[in-house]
């Protein structure tokens, strides 16, 4: 890359931080729930730009073999490793996928590098799977799958330890509420590529969560000005989520006690919960396997 192109890159990214940084400033207290501006600024990650799809690249050289993106007659692809030697192995089958890294950065520490596959069903906005390769030498290991559902991927050093993470979302609670898909809480969820391959290690992100926090926040304190019980109920709900997510589980429900307002609100604690211990299910792939059983600890007395 040129002087110039760097120069330029780096701009872009301090822009972003800047825009990011930004969006954590208050807009305003939400009624009934804690105020921590400070902590609502710290979400200030950059997603490594390259990490993105590369819907046209059908080759990629990594280590000592050559990965080849094969279109099938019935339209399902491959990718195939073809070692130096010549020989050749299919290491995944799917549909529409395309190179997602460019095999720079490893996803963790140690030999080898790390390739991640996009997988797209063919939707207008559904469905995504993020499948992570670890390259060797001549060998290709599958590590795991990441079931995005209508979410991208993003990966960033969230903790600047030099492992990278990869923050995807949770599609559990679609359609949940009697909430439109549109207006359903999709919570983020952390994963990183660890000894025994792929963990969600969502708790040790707090700031992910906050930064969402603070946004809702705003959100329910505009709402509430304009006199839009909707849009504050929906707020409200989102921030509960996403406390919980974040391990705050006294705080998140202690919040929504204090917050929410509307007459259903049994029926939505018990909606949360059971959503919560629900598994992954394997005939709905928008629903990664995830485990929230931190979520579900019962909350101590409200103050």
């Amino acid at each position: 890359m040129t002087a110039a192109g760097c120069a330029a890159r780096a701009l872009a990214r301090a822009i972003a931080v800047l825009v990011l940084v930004g969006a954590g400033a208050r807009g305003g207290a939400a009624a009934g729930l804690p105020d921590d501006d400070e902590d609502a600024q710290r979400e200030v990650y950059v997603p490594l730009p390259e990490f993105r799809p590369y819907p046209d690249r059908d080759t990629l050289a990594v280590e000592r073999v050559t990965l080849i993106r094969v279109r099938r007659p019935d339209q399902s692809e491959a990718v195939v490793a073809r070692e130096d030697t010549g020989w050749e192995q299919v290491v995944l089958d799917g549909w529409q996928l395309a190179f997602y890294s460019q095999a720079k950065l490893p996803l963790r520490r140690g030999p080898g590098r790390d390739v991640i596959v996009q997988e797209w069903s063919g939707g207008a906005h559904c469905c995504f799977d993020y499948h992570v390769l670890h390259v060797e030498g001549p060998r290709v290991r599958r590590e795991g799958t990441i079931r995005a559902g209508d979410c991208a991927l993003r990966v960033a050093d969230l903790d600047q330890d030099g492992r990278l993470e990869l923050i995807a979302c949770d599609a559990r609670f679609a359609y949940a509420f009697d909430l439109p898909f549109a207006e359903s809480p999709l919570l983020p969820i952390v994963y990183a590529l660890g000894e025994r391959g792929l963990v969600t290690e969502s708790r040790r992100f707090p700031q992910v969560y906050q930064f969402r926090i603070g946004q809702e926040r705003r959100r329910l304190a505009e709402a509430e000005r304009a006199g839009d019980a909707r849009e504050a109920r929906r707020a409200v709900i989102s921030i509960l989520l996403h406390t919980l997510y974040a391990g705050r589980v006294t705080e998140a429900w202690c919040g929504f006690e204090r917050a929410y307002r509307w007459a259903d609100r049994a029926r939505v604690r018990q909606e949360v919960l059971e959503r919560l211990r629900a598994g992954a299910r394997p005939d709905e792939g928008r629903i990664p396997t995830v485990d929230l059983a931190y979520a579900l600890t019962p909350p101590r007395p409200c103050r």
